[in-house]
């Protein structure tokens, strides 16, 4: 192993990693901003209960997700200093809003969420997760925009070996940015649904005495499913068409077309000097064929459970909530698949056509320095998988939260004295 494979390696795990807190944070914020707007509409104290538990997950969820979002920018700047040097002037406007704006607002009104139950009216409780939300889905914006130019550059010129911005309007409307944006977003959709669908199928399957506000989740997290399992396949489909446009090695890879390969190698070698432009044909067909088998089980499996909620007969269909349980992990499975297709389909280009992964490698980076490095990350990362795997099955087990059940909400009717209208 040399050091450019270790710092490969390890930026693998951190962004792999910090991306499996992604879907899940943009599909669960939605859905308890959906069931806290429910509650709203319908005063049904069910939904207020949901919320509640749902958002106890999201915070564990959240928490551990901007742990590993600190980790990840910490190797950036060890491992890819040229990286940053090239493309700072592009990355650093989107990047910076994402942490000074988006984070701070979704961090910021989730705390008021999280300590204002009862202290404020019901409206402005409400206000609060969805600007939660807004947050959580600008960060993943700004995020896609600099992928995005990762994947395509668009709108930049080369000043002394610097990219620099001269289209703002051509980097936001990226068309590789919009097709993985809506990807993003379904994906989110699809994971945050399995998740709260499974989670409510064990606690149905325990016949808890909060049988209704988990066959509301099912409900949700159901239907939820069967949107985002649509909605994957179909922008999906637009972005494989995308990728043979402006990707063709990546595309030739996913489906193995190995005179195409030649071609493109020997077009490559020609057009950018001599190298190896062939990325892993393996991983990219695994992670391919992986992503969209899960994506049409899990698009079936939500659209026979869809069917099963009428007239509530899924509760019968123990053997549908036991197959459940599984299914919370497909969504990740699929997730991180599409993400190594994505990153790791494009090499050797870090920026496509425009700067080589080998070209991007901190120059004062050493063997030794890289490989204390990655030891570090991995104990660290496996570390908090422990916590967030112990955090998450004792709060879904636990259940519903004691000061929301019914017994708390005799004064319902009654608004805190603290209220503000």
């Amino acid at each position: 192993m040399d050091t450019l494979l270790l710092a490969r390696w390890q930026s693998g795990l951190t962004l792999v990693y910090h991306f499996l807190f992604v879907p899940l944070t943009l599909g669960l914020v939605l859905l308890v901003a959906l069931m806290e707007t429910m509650y709203v509409t319908s005063g049904n104290p069910d939904y207020k209960r949901m919320a509640r538990f749902w958002g106890q997950l999201y915070v564990i969820n959240y928490a551990l997700g901007f742990l590993t979002g600190l980790l990840q920018e910490f190797q950036f700047g060890m491992s890819w200093s040229v990286f940053s040097t090239v493309v700072g002037n592009i990355f650093g406007i989107p990047l910076a809003i994402e942490a000074m704006l988006a984070f701070f607002l979704d961090a910021t009104f989730f705390g008021f969420w999280l300590a204002s139950w009862d202290l404020v009216s019901k409206k402005m409780h409400l206000s609060f997760i969805w600007l939660t939300a807004l947050g959580a889905y600008c960060s993943a914006v700004l995020i896609l925009v600099a992928n995005g130019f990762m994947q395509q550059p668009v709108g930049y010129e080369l000043h002394n070996g610097a990219i620099v911005l001269t289209n703002v309007s051509a980097l936001l409307t990226n068309p590789n940015f919009l097709i993985a944006l809506g990807h993003v977003v379904f994906a989110g959709i699809l994971t945050g649904s399995f998740f709260v669908s499974g989670i409510s199928a064990w606690h149905l399957l325990k016949r808890t005495k909060e049988h209704m506000v988990f066959l509301r989740s099912l409900r949700m997290g159901l239907i939820g499913g069967l949107i985002g399992s649509v909605g994957v396949i179909l922008v999906g489909r637009l972005q494989i068409d995308h990728v043979g446009e402006v990707q063709p090695m990546k595309f030739a890879a996913m489906f193995d077309i190995t005179q195409k390969i030649a071609e493109l190698q020997a077009q490559y070698t020609h057009q950018y000097g001599p190298g190896n432009y062939i990325p892993a044909i393996p991983l990219a067909q695994a992670s391919f064929f992986v992503m969209i088998i899960l994506g049409f089980l899990m698009g079936v499996a939500a659209l026979i459970g869809t069917i099963l909620l009428f007239k509530d007969r899924i509760v019968r269909q123990r053997w549908f909530l036991w197959m459940l349980l599984p299914l919370i992990a497909a969504p990740y499975l699929a997730d991180i698949s599409g993400w190594l297709l994505r990153e790791t389909g494009r090499q050797p280009w870090v920026i496509q056509g425009v700067l080589k992964t080998s070209d991007a490698l901190s120059p004062s980076l050493n063997f030794s320095t890289i490989v204390v490095s990655l030891t570090a990350f991995t104990v660290a990362y496996v570390v908090l998988s422990a916590i967030n795997g112990v955090l998450l099955f004792r709060a879904a087990r636990r259940g519903i939260p004691d000061d929301t059940k019914p017994n708390a909400e005799a004064g319902e009717e009654q608004e805190s004295t603290f209220a503000i209208s």
